[in-house]
């Protein structure tokens, strides 16, 4: 007896919850995959950075993350125009476009990881990139 009273508790605390989920912040984006340059940041100091390797840090870092936060915003969009689409029912033609839209917008965050992470792999030493990694990783 017990059990079931736990399992209604359960299962009316599930169904309290899931109306605050569904309203959960849709503004943001799921985590990136891969997010480096905040442990290069910190580390800056520890790496023994020369002069070469900081101008190209430096340049990068004036230039990247605005590119990054436009096309994040971008995407924040378009997901919430596909969310808006489905549930007012729109075409199906209109939903398949924002899906192919918000897939192409995904992949290329992603791609824009992926050229930090080798950025920072052709610009600092095997050292200093394993011990971002390492960071990084908690390892």
């Amino acid at each position: 007896m017990r059990h079931l009273t736990n399992l209604a508790l359960i299962l009316l605390a599930l169904t309290l919850l899931l109306p605050q989920v569904a309203l959960a912040s849709t503004d943001e984006l799921a985590e990136p995959i891969v997010n480096l340059m905040p442990h290069v940041q910190k580390l800056r100091s520890e790496l023994g950075l020369n002069a070469e390797q900081n101008a190209t840090l430096d340049a990068w870092i004036a230039e990247a993350p605005e590119k990054r936060k436009e096309l994040e915003r971008e995407t924040v969009d378009v997901r919430t125009a596909l969310r808006e689409a489905i549930l007012s029912g729109a075409p199906r033609l209109q939903r398949e476009a924002l899906k192919t839209e918000l897939a192409a917008k995904n992949t290329r965050l992603i791609e824009m990881r992926s050229l930090c992470a080798r950025m920072l792999r052709d610009t600092l030493s095997e050292a200093q990139f394993a011990h971002v990694v390492a960071s990084y990783t908690g390892q």
